[in-house]
């Protein structure tokens, strides 16, 4: 796993960002921008799971750290347990391949084997948001494999959990059966598997 620090303005809050599969920091992109101009917190960018080592940080100069994580990052996110002053997730589960609470098996590994450069447009158009052609299809392909193989923590509890209505890449019914009996609070999202086009900063999450 990779990451990167999207903002560092000394703030005493800060937020770790945990991507979707294949993703880099273009998916929030806006939310960025905003956070660089309102300084209002400092950012660390979780991406790239084609290894499971959480690089190593310090966080003990924060008052205040919040957890959002989006798609296959809500369980890679269960890597880092820390004193979190709240917890949310987007459209996805803490147990990711699975008939019930995630994605199909054969699913996800259909998925795999037919992965390609020509299969990036079909992805963009069901995730609903154009993925960063900087990263190999090989190496995308080779993230999907990784996370197959981990055995992480499956029920991790968050505060928040936002279900995209039309999201086709995790079946919402079973968003649904996982966030009922591992979030305190579900919302429903109007809109395909990618979310942050919704929302304008940071705040407006944490709000939730």
């Amino acid at each position: 796993m990779r990451c990167e620090w999207l903002t560092q303005n000394k703030s005493d809050s800060l937020i770790l960002f945990f991507n979707g599969w294949g993703m880099t920091s273009k998916s929030i992109e806006h939310l960025t921008a905003e956070n660089a101009r309102t300084r209002a917190f400092d950012c660390l960018h979780f991406f790239d799971y084609q290894n499971r080592e959480v690089p190593q940080s310090n966080f003990s100069g924060y008052a205040k750290i919040y957890l959002i994580a989006w798609s296959m990052g809500v369980y890679m996110s269960s890597l880092l347990q820390l004193p979190f002053t709240k917890k949310i997730a987007f459209c996805g589960t803490g147990n990711p391949i699975d008939a019930g609470e995630g994605i199909a098996p054969k699913i996800y590994t259909l998925t795999i084997d037919s992965f390609s450069e020509k299969t990036l447009p079909l992805f963009s158009k069901k995730i609903g948001f154009a993925m960063d052609t900087s990263r190999s299809a090989t190496e995308l392909r080779q993230e999907l494999i990784a996370i197959q193989g981990y055995d992480l923590p499956k029920a991790t509890f968050f505060d928040c959990a936002f279900i995209a209505s039309q999201d086709s890449i995790f079946p919402p019914k079973a968003q649904e059966k996982h966030w009922s009996k591992n979030a305190k609070k579900i919302i429903s999202l109007n809109c395909k598997h990618y979310p942050f086009h919704l929302f304008s900063c940071w705040q407006e999450i944490l709000d939730a």
